[in-house]
C-alpha cells in the first residue's frame, strides 16, 4: 500500500488546486441529481440507443461534460499556454475520443447483428447479443486508439499504460478487499438487484447443450473484456496519452466524462464512479500503466456480479 499512498500524497502535494475540484464536484452533484430526479439518461438516450440519432445524443451528452470540466479547469491553468482549453491537439483528440465513446455506447450498430441471429437462431440470438455487447468495444475503442497510436509519435512511449514500467499491481488487490465490504452492503439494495446481474439466463445453455456454467461463464468473461476497453480508453487514452499534452490536466475532465459514463446504472454507481474514477486517474498519471486499475476494475465489476448472484 505503500506505493499508493505515495501517488496520493504526492498528487495532491504538487497538483491539487481546491477551486476547480470544488466546482466541477458542484456540476456533477446537481448533474446526477437532475438526472436521477427526471430519468434524463434513460428515457432521452437509452430509449434510442438502437437508432442512428443516439450516436448525436450521446455525442452532444458527453461533449458538455467535457467542454464544462476542461473550461475550469482551464480557468484556473497556472499559466495561459499550458490551458487544454487552448491546446489544439489536447482539443482534437480528446473530441475524436468522445466520437469512439459515443460510437461504444450506442448499440445502433448492433442492431444489424440481433436481426441476423434472430433468424438464424432465436432461441440464442439474446445471449449472443449480450456477449457481442461486451465485445463490440474492439470495434469501437481498441481497433481506433490502436490506429491512432500508430499514428501518433506522442503517443509510442507508453502505449496508453500497456507497457509494465515498472508497475507494482498488489496495492490493487488490497483496494478490491476493501471493497467487497461496500460491495456486500450495496447488493441489498433494490436499484442494485434491477442493475445485476448483468447475465440474463433465458436457458440457451439447453439449446446449445452445455452446462450453465458455461454460458454464464463465457458472458462474464466477455463482460470483463469490456472492463479493458474503459481503462484503455478513461485512463490510458483521456489520462497517460494525453497528459503528454495538458500534464495533471488532463485527469478532472476524464473524470467527469467517466462519471457521465455511468448515469443509466444506479445513483450510488454513478457516485462512487467520480471518487473511483478520480483515484484511478491519479494512480495512472503517476504510474504511467493502467494494470492496477484493471486488477481493481475487474475484482469489482466481477465482485457485484458475484454479490447479485448469491443474493438471487
Amino acid at each position: 500500500m505503500k506505493v499508493f499512498i505515495h501517488y496520493i500524497r504526492d498528487y495532491f502535494k504538487e497538483d491539487f488546486q481546491w477551486a476547480p475540484h470544488l466546482i466541477i464536484g458542484a456540476f456533477l452533484a446537481v448533474s446526477i441529481g437532475l438526472n436521477y430526479q427526471y430519468d434524463i439518461y434513460d428515457q432521452i438516450l437509452n430509449d434510442h440507443h438502437k437508432e442512428a440519432s443516439s450516436i448525436v445524443y450521446l455525442y452532444l451528452f458527453y461533449l458538455v461534460a467535457f467542454v464544462f470540466s476542461v473550461s475550469i479547469v482551464s480557468i484556473f491553468s497556472k499559466k495561459k499556454e499550458d490551458r487544454p482549453i487552448f491546446n489544439k491537439k489536447y482539443l482534437l483528440f480528446s473530441l475524436i475520443g468522445i466520437l469512439f465513446l459515443s460510437l461504444d455506447c450506442s448499440y445502433y450498430l448492433m442492431q444489424f447483428s440481433v436481426d441476423f441471429l434472430e433468424d438464424v437462431n432465436p432461441y440464442i440470438a439474446r445471449w449472443v447479443y449480450m456477449c457481442l455487447s461486451n465485445l463490440h468495444s474492439l470495434l469501437t475503442i481498441i481497433i481506433p486508439l490502436f490506429l491512432i497510436y500508430f499514428a501518433v509519435k506522442h503517443f509510442k512511449p507508453e502505449l496508453y499504460g500497456l507497457r509494465l514500467n515498472g508497475a507494482k499491481v498488489k496495492p490493487y488487490f488490497w483496494l478490491i478487499l476493501l471493497m467487497i465490504p461496500l460491495i456486500y452492503l450495496a447488493s441489498f439494495q433494490p436499484d442494485f438487484l434491477e442493475a445485476y446481474p448483468s447475465y440474463e439466463d433465458y436457458q440457451e445453455y439447453k439449446h446449445l447443450g452445455v452446462d450453465q456454467w458455461v454460458t454464464a461463464g463465457t458472458f462474464e468473461l466477455c463482460y470483463g473484456f469490456d472492463f479493458l476497453s474503459v481503462e484503455l480508453f478513461f485512463r490510458g487514452f483521456l489520462v497517460i496519452a494525453l497528459s503528454r499534452f495538458v500534464g495533471r490536466d488532463a485527469i478532472l475532465p476524464m473524470v467527469t466524462l467517466y462519471c457521465f459514463l455511468h448515469f443509466g446504472k444506479p445513483a450510488g454507481e454513478t457516485i462512487s464512479s467520480i471518487f473511483g474514477g478520480y483515484i484511478l486517474g491519479i494512480l495512472a498519471y503517476r504510474s504511467r500503466n493502467i494494470y492496477g486499475g484493471l486488477i481493481a476494475h475487474l475484482g469489482v465489476a466481477w465482485g457485484m456480479e458475484l454479490m447479485a448472484y448469491l443474493q438471487g
